[in-house]
This record gives C-alpha cells, structure tokens and sequence, in this order.
C-alpha cells in the first residue's frame, strides 16, 4: 500500500497497470483489497486506483461524525493530486453513494461512473429503513464486530462452496474500527444527491446483482431519472457483487470502459442480463 496525506487524514491506496484510469470506490465495512478480482483484470488495460475510505482499511479512522460529502470531497481530493482527472469512477454500496455525490457536485473530474448495488439517496423515510438501521447498530454494539461480520457473511454469501468468501469478508470486516464504522453509518442516513445528479450528463452504468438488498426495479426507476444511465442485471449475485460474480462484473466494466473511450458509442436505454 502507498499513502497520501490529504486536507482531512491519511489516505491508502493502491495502484496498478497503466493507461485510462480507473478508480475504484469500496462500501461500508470494506477496504480496497476487495477489489482484488477488478484490479487483477482491469489492469491489464488500464491504469487502476484504489482506495480505502477514511475509517476504513489502512487510512486514518474517523474521529467525529460527518456527512457523506466529506468522503467525496476526499476522493476529488485524491483524484487531482493523483492527476487522474477523466477517470473512470466505479463505487459500491457506499462507495457507489460517494460516487453519485461526487459526480453531482465535480462532474469536471471523471469521464463516467458505474454504480454497483447503490442508489443516489439514501432517505429514512420509512419504519422499516429506520429499524434496518437500528437492527443493524444494536447487534453491532451487542456482538461486536466479529460476530456481526458472520452474520452478515452468510446474508452475502448463502451457497455452500461460498465458504471462502465468508471466511474471507469475517476477516476483513472484523478488524474495522466501531466508532469509525458507526460514523460512516450515520453519514449515510438521510444523505441524497438528488436533484443534482439528475442534471448530470456523463455515462452512468448502474449494476445490480438480481439478490440485492434493493430490488431491480428498484434501479429501474432512479435509472430512468438520469439523462445518460443504462441497466445491468448480474445474475446469482446478491450485494457483494465484486467478489461474488468477478468473471460477470469485469465483462460489464470493460465494456464500459471502451465506450468511454469510444466517442461514436451509444448508450443501451433498455435493462441488460449477464
């Protein structure tokens, strides 16, 4: 890992391969070395970023409660210190709202986005939001992180031979830190980027596993309300799409990639199936 002091605390970061940049965004919970599978393939044909949030991975923890533009004010910050304006921005979850916030507000800096399992707001409007979040703090403070991460382990990832991948997220996440973790939670209740992102008109891709936390239709519909989005539905993936179906997630990146770097390409308006 490689560091860099940035405006708000120390950043880490990764970086490999060479030509169009490519930065990868991760979500709560999670660092950059889940992106291991999209870094391995991308840099092959691109130069590839990578960065743990504050509070996350190896960057310094956070020590106060923030709003959600804070964290995206961090990835502009990287991104013009790293000289990688135009880049390809890719966010999930979390690290997806982080995305839609920044390309609201400096659409200037990157050439296009894809947002996995994410939306553009996450509002608390609703008994149910409330008690999710609600759920999900108390058995944090009841358990810990350790045994939190087990539970959310087998949600992620159910199938017998996934084995691996929960004993490799129960690893990962359990050496988050809780204050930064619940700090990061509260950043993104009530947070929204709508009406600004829907006047932005760069390429969006919004991908979906078909097990999300949020429905398809669910993406269909903020889908529709951008000026310049198309639909990917990733088949037998739930939330942690990047590690549960690499091979399908890396298709549909390159292929974004290229109409990045493809002027005369087009966007696909109807929802696709991998």
């Amino acid at each position: 890992m490689k560091y860099i002091k940035l405006k708000n605390g120390r950043v880490a970061y990764t970086q490999r391969g060479e030509g169009t940049p490519v930065l990868l965004v991760h979500g709560l919970g999670s660092s950059s070395g889940d992106w291991e599978p999209q870094i391995n393939d991308l840099s092959r044909i691109s130069s590839v970023w990578a960065l743990d949030l504050r509070g996350h991975g190896q960057s310094d923890l956070l020590n106060r409660p923030l709003f959600l533009g804070e964290l995206a004010d961090d990835v502009a910050e990287f991104i013009r210190a790293m000289g990688i304006q135009g880049c390809m921005l890719v966010g999930i979850s979390m690290g997806g709202m982080i995305s839609f916030d920044l390309l609201a507000r400096y659409p200037q800096l990157v050439s296009g986005m894809v947002a996995i399992n994410s939306a553009p707001s996450f509002p608390v409007d609703s008994w149910r939001i409330r008690l999710r979040l609600a759920f999900r703090l108390s058995v944090l403070k009841v358990l810990g992180m350790r045994n939190m991460s087990r539970l959310i382990a087998r949600n992620l990832f159910p199938h017998p031979q996934q084995q691996a991948l929960r004993n490799q997220l129960v690893s990962s996440f359990s050496k988050n830190d809780l204050r930064s973790y619940r700090y990061a939670v509260g950043a993104i209740a009530g947070w929204s980027s709508v009406p600004a992102i829907n006047q932005v008109d760069l390429p969006i891709l919004v991908v979906t596993g078909d097990r999300d936390y949020t429905t398809v239709a669910f993406k269909k519909a903020y889908c529709d309300a951008l000026l310049n989005a198309e639909l990917a539905v990733v088949c037998d993936s739930g939330h942690a799409t990047p590690l549960d179906q690499p091979e399908q997630l890396n298709l549909l990146l390159r292929r974004f990639l290229g109409l990045l770097t493809k002027p005369e390409s087009v966007v696909v308006t109807e929802p696709y199936v991998y």
